[in-house]
């Protein structure tokens, strides 16, 4: 009995063994998962005051359409915004020295601006549009000798000097102070992106302007906006390309765009 009795003990007991000395052994043999690497730090220029693109909220801190997409941007590629605010013309001078990583500010793939960085996919588009006081023409008579003003360094500034500079004063501004000129009557049409324009014309202060004439026909570079990425950074520039069609198809772009507009900026 004895015998029988320390025979059925010793059986499990040599199975628990060979059980635990195969998983040690298993574990010395098994290939080490490799710990998830910490996500990557991404210094992003963006703009001070273009809302509703980018604007200091009520409590101080900086929002907009243009901030929630880089952060929906970096989350997606596993990489932290470390955001480097300031006006259009210093962000653009930064990232020109190599001092940004990315630069999310709708920008137009121009020419010039190709010598010193990439451009991704658009991430959304708009046009170019003149706001004024109703009636006022846009025709040599209609701005003969008027104040024209546009923001410093904007493709808009250069349409106006181009267009307008030999029969009206041409004015580059910075951003947050166009609409304040044009609502005091110190200057008498901008030149701004429409989606840009948006908050100032459902505004009080812009319940007595409209925009003056159609939109300017522009060709898609100029009228699709763009993320600029440090130069020759070819893998960043896809990683941010895939990240764009992939909150474009899981819902994430539409949720960041009703937050600022009742329609469609794609």
């Amino acid at each position: 009995m004895r015998s029988f009795l320390r025979s059925r003990l010793v059986v499990p007991l040599l199975v628990c063994a060979c059980a635990l000395a195969a998983f040690s052994l298993w574990q010395r043999l098994a290939p080490v998962e490799p710990e998830k690497a910490a996500p990557a730090v991404l210094r992003v220029g963006m703009e001070d005051h273009y809302p509703p693109m980018a604007f200091m909220d009520a409590q101080g801190r900086h929002t907009g359409f243009d901030h929630d997409m880089a952060e929906a941007l970096c989350h997606q590629i596993n990489a932290k915004c470390e955001f480097v605010i300031g006006s259009f013309d210093d962000i653009l001078r930064m990232m020109s020295a190599g001092e940004l990583d990315i630069l999310v500010a709708g920008l137009a793939a121009l020419e010039p601006r190709k010598q010193f960085m990439n451009f991704t996919e658009p991430y959304y588009s708009s046009s170019t549009i003149y706001i004024g006081r109703p009636g006022l023409a846009i025709s040599e008579d209609g701005l003969r000798g008027k104040r024209l003003a546009a923001q410093i360094g904007s493709m808009q500034l250069d349409i106006l000097k181009k267009n307008w500079s030999d029969i009206a004063t041409v004015l580059e501004v910075p951003f947050k102070n166009i609409f304040g000129l044009l609502a005091r009557g110190e200057v008498d049409v901008v030149l701004v992106d429409a989606v840009a324009s948006y908050d100032f014309l459902k505004s009080e202060a812009g319940r007595d302007f409209s925009m003056l004439g159609d939109p300017l026909q522009i060709n898609d570079v100029l009228s699709l906006a763009r993320i600029g990425v440090r130069k020759s950074d070819r893998e960043l520039t896809e990683a941010l390309n895939r990240a764009i069609k992939t909150l474009r198809v899981n819902g994430e772009y539409n949720r960041i765009t009703r937050a600022y507009f009742p329609f469609n900026i794609y």
